[in-house]
């Protein structure tokens, strides 16, 4: 009788499962999303953090900006809209961070420093070597792309969608070249 009941509560759990994977329940937080960092012809892929932050920053990708020069470590942009925050004080700023200043103010450090200033972090550079020099000593256009687009213009990305797909839980799925990603750019496993 023991081992009846646990076949019969293996076999519900199985059910279970793949019934959850089928609707799309039993999605875990993907906390490797990355995003291009395009600065003066050189690309810079950063990871970014697992955030309501990031999300929403991700959310006005593709995007270009004009980064103005602040303090010799940092290029700076006010965005038009607020973002999420969950603001600290992290001590020491990497070269690479991509933080978040106030609710609006997007930050890409490019060298190492102590701070007290509090920030909420959006990502950060992979590898920043050459950031510096790309950023230069004055204002820059910087363009933040996902990196599941690479380097499609806005109308070449829409051009590729074949589909969206909803889910019961409300994620959306875009299908391009026969692959589903997620709203953030990720592709679906």
């Amino acid at each position: 009788m023991k081992r009846l009941f646990t076949f019969f509560a293996a076999m519900c759990v199985l059910v279970a499962t793949s019934w959850a994977e089928t609707c799309g329940l039993n999605q875990t937080a993907n906390t490797d999303m990355h995003i291009h960092v395009i600065v003066g012809g050189r690309t810079f892929v950063a990871t970014l953090a697992d955030n309501e932050t990031s999300e929403a920053f991700v959310a006005l990708l593709p995007l270009s900006v004009t980064m103005n020069e602040l303090n010799g470590n940092e290029k700076y942009h006010y965005l038009s809209s607020s973002l999420p925050t969950n603001s600290y004080a992290p001590g020491t700023i990497q070269a690479g961070d991509l933080m978040l200043y106030g609710n609006n103010c997007i930050v890409l450090f490019y060298e190492t420093f102590s701070s007290a200033y509090s920030y909420t972090r959006i990502g950060s550079i992979d590898d920043p070597s050459g950031l510096a020099s790309a950023l230069g000593s004055g204002n820059v256009t910087v363009r933040f792309e996902s990196a599941a687009t690479g380097n499609l213009s806005t109308k070449e990305h829409r051009e590729a969608v074949q589909s969206v797909k909803v889910l019961r839980d409300g994620q959306v799925l875009i299908v391009r070249d026969g692959k589903e990603y997620n709203v953030n750019g990720q592709m679906r496993k």
